[in-house]
């Protein structure tokens, strides 16, 4: 996950774009599990950022996340909700760039903030996360609800 700071040169050949309603092919195409997901309504929703990393044309990395209305404070927050980057194009900066992509796809839409959550012992999405500018904030206790029986 980590792969290191932020180095335009060391990307080159890497394109990043955020994906829009007509390009789920490529959200199944990263997709690393069988599941019910539904590609379409995720990108119809305008509040799902899903930003890929190509090398050519092959999608090799992305970021995905949500802007969480709010009714108090500022109008939204960003949930960053996954990032992950293909094996063979890690620890090129492809992570951060994206991440400072989406900063910046933050500040054009008015989003003041945004949040992550990771477990405290991964090392690389910390490392990652503390190089993108991020403050760590200690999370106490995190509750799961399950609404479908499995």
């Amino acid at each position: 996950m980590d792969d290191g700071p932020v180095n335009p040169t060391a990307v080159p050949e890497i394109a990043i774009r955020l994906l829009a309603p007509g390009e789920e092919a490529v959200v199944r195409e990263l997709a690393t599990y069988d599941g019910p997901g539904d590609p379409e309504a995720l990108l119809a929703d305008p509040r799902t950022l899903m930003l890929v990393a190509f090398d050519a044309e092959r999608p090799v990395g992305f970021v995905l996340a949500h802007a969480l209305p709010r009714r108090h404070g500022d109008p939204a927050s960003l949930l960053v909700y996954e990032v992950d980057v293909a094996e063979s194009h890690r620890r090129r900066g492809i992570a951060s760039t994206l991440l400072a992509r989406l900063g910046e796809l933050a500040r054009e839409r008015g989003i003041p903030a945004g949040f992550v959550l990771t477990e405290p012992d991964n090392g690389a999405a910390n490392a990652l996360y503390r190089d993108a500018g991020g403050a760590r904030e200690a999370v106490v206790v995190q509750w799961e609800f399950r609404y479908a029986d499995d």
